[in-house]
């Protein structure tokens, strides 16, 4: 066994095609596949589902991923450990956060899980939920931690892709500050000339709930819209220059909201209560993971 068969695999799997990985491993595609072929006769099982167009994992091989990226991952940093160039990392973590909880409720979080855990090297990728959800069902992530609503799921719910709720937020209708301290929008505006309306685009899973809240309201609103982003932090930007009214998640907007630059657009009508989740596959048998997860279950997540 080499560990080039595993910087094989991993790279096979990060560029999805035999022939894109030949040519970063520079070596030709026959060599390559020799070279993928050996690592599944030294395992004992088939990793790759050739039968599949393009490269697929078979079940085996999603889990041989997880343990792959900790293998390479340890190697390269006991390279650098015996070079004197850096200290050890003993565990190497994947986390894909969803954007807005990645700059809001992850950085507190993840200090207090290296309460417990103070030799784990988290690696964290800010992600759409979609991509998110990708990452954790192909072995990409170790975690996934993103918003839940009960009416919109991100994930098949089974055995197989187990979660703990780790906290709660409110998705709430925000509008700048005019000269007279009052809101500049204020829900459910006027008929006669609708209220600009910053949304998020479409696909994003914030845009389904704020969709979800406005069908729910039980009333109609007036909004013309005006801007579209993905991003929590650009659509705030927005609100508290005035451009319009638009929905953030309640953690987004608290300290805008202490400072005096934003005030809630609506009543509880316009809200909507959502989940802070953290997602894993049984798949991933990483001890490290195993531990993490025994702590958050043993430590009253919800």
């Amino acid at each position: 066994m080499h560990i080039d068969w595993f910087e094989d695999f991993l790279c096979l799997v990060g560029t999805h095609g035999f022939s894109q990985a030949a040519q970063q491993r520079r070596i030709s595609q026959s060599a390559l596949s020799r070279r993928i072929q050996a690592l599944e006769a030294w395992v004992g099982v088939e990793l790759v589902d050739r039968s599949a167009q393009g490269v697929r994992l078979t079940p085996a091989g999603r889990t041989f991923h997880a343990m792959a990226v900790d293998l390479v991952g340890r190697t390269q940093e006991m390279r650098t450990i015996l070079k004197g160039h850096a200290p050890l990392a003993l565990d190497s973590v994947r986390f894909a956060v969803a954007h807005t909880l990645s700059l809001t409720y992850f950085p507190g979080w993840l200090k207090q899980l290296k309460l417990s855990f103070p030799a784990i090297l988290a690696r964290v990728l800010a992600v759409n939920v979609q991509d998110g959800v990708a990452a954790l069902t192909s072995g990409e992530t170790d975690f996934l931690i993103t918003y839940h609503h009960p009416q919109l799921p991100i994930i098949k719910e089974s055995r197989g892709h187990p979660f703990l709720e780790l906290g709660g937020d409110r998705v709430l209708p925000y509008s700048g500050i005019g000269s007279d301290g009052r809101a500049l929008f204020e829900l459910p505006g006027d008929s006669r000339q609708p209220f600009p309306f910053l949304a998020y685009e479409s696909g994003a899973y914030l845009a389904y709930i704020v969709e979800l809240i406005l069908l729910s309201a039980g009333r109609p609103s007036f909004l013309q819209r005006s801007f579209e982003t993905h991003m929590a932090e650009a659509l705030k930007a927005m609100i508290v220059a005035g451009h319009g009214i638009g929905w953030l998640p309640e953690s987004c907007a608290a300290r805008e909201l202490h400072d005096g630059l934003l005030l809630q657009a609506g009543d509880e009508h316009w809200c909507a209560a959502i989940d802070v989740r953290i997602y894993r596959s049984l798949d991933n048998t990483k001890p490290v993971v195993e531990r993490i997860w025994q702590h958050l279950s043993a430590s009253g997540s919800r």
